[in-house]
């Protein structure tokens, strides 16, 4: 019997976001790359996660940011702590009760450094994009208990939204200000078009990791875009792979499309430059690392029907 071959699916880039130090990244992904709450992710050197080494402004800063990256990763995708607890480490809070557990108060501990650089504000916004995710995760859970006992799959048009706010990107973003040392003003931070490229940036990143994904989802009833298209919409792996290609290719341009916008409407904003390649590379890292994964692992396996074969193309 011949084996059925691999289908392909390609997500393309520009090719002005492709650096040759991307290629370094095959050398510290292991098995099975996840964004946040897996055991593959937790295998990985997280320095090297969405391209965060190139973003870098000041190594301080750096590794202050990998240090808060690798403690959100092992928290895994409940928290681990009560809320409260949680945002108040997240924000740096004035007076951590002195009973939190360690890995609680080293969390706080990174956060005063961040909150010392970019002020009270700035830790605000970032609480509250990590709210939002604790949010959309207990959302999952609920879908993922239902799916367990056999309810339909959600719709697409309701899975999106919270599959672009659980995997994480929204307070990765809110980092790029402090690694980069871009702090946006408020008139940035106020206009449509910032709040466009915020968007379309986590979407184009979810859409990867539940393409990464989507064997062990479905196997674990996790709720998952590329499943929702095979079990909700009854599409076959190939038409699957082919709506999850345009799904891509329109987060990349309302990105692009929502950057060029931003850059016209602060043309003398150094920091709205470099905050917006940082988040070029942010996208374009996690692509890079969710593709490049060892030769026998490359492919993704679906439990029935052929695999997804995941390749970058730079247009």
């Amino acid at each position: 019997m011949t084996a059925e071959l691999a289908i392909e699916v390609t997500l393309r880039y520009p090719l002005p976001w492709f650096s040759p130090g991307d290629l370094g990244l095959q050398e510290v992904l292991s098995p099975g790359p996840r964004l946040l709450g897996g055991a593959g992710f937790r295998g990985l050197a997280v320095a090297r996660l969405g391209g965060w080494p190139t973003l870098a402004a000041d190594p301080q800063r750096a590794a202050t940011a990998l240090r808060f990256l690798t403690f959100w990763a092992l928290l895994g995708e409940d928290g681990g702590f009560p809320e409260a607890e949680l945002l108040a480490a997240v924000r740096g809070s004035d007076g951590l009760p002195e009973n939190v557990p360690p890995a609680l108060r080293a969390w706080w501990e990174v956060a005063r450094r961040c909150r010392a650089a970019m002020g009270p504000a700035w830790c605000g916004r970032l609480a509250e994009d990590f709210a939002d995710w604790l949010d959309a995760n207990r959302c999952e859970a609920h879908w993922r208990a239902k799916i367990e006992a056999e309810a339909p799959y959600p719709a697409r048009q309701d899975l999106l939204p919270i599959r672009v706010a659980s995997v994480g990107v929204a307070p990765a973003i809110d980092f790029l200000e402090y690694v980069g040392d871009c702090p946006l003003p408020l008139a940035v931070r106020s206009h449509p078009a910032h709040a466009a490229v915020r968007r379309y940036a986590a979407r184009l990143v979810a859409v990867q990791d539940d393409l990464v994904g989507v064997a062990e989802d479905l196997v674990s009833h996790r709720p998952n875009l590329l499943g929702c298209m095979l079990r909700n919409e009854g599409l076959s792996p190939a038409a699957a792979a082919a709506e999850v290609e345009a799904l891509h290719d329109e987060s990349l341009c309302g990105l692009t499309g929502a950057s060029q916008l931003l850059r016209a409407e602060f043309p003398r904003v150094e920091a709205v430059t470099r905050w917006l390649r940082a988040v070029q590379t942010l996208c374009h890292g996690f692509a890079r690392w969710h593709s490049t994964t060892p030769h026998d692992h490359r492919t993704t396996r679906l439990p029935s029907g052929p695999g997804l074969a995941i390749e970058i193309e730079y247009v």
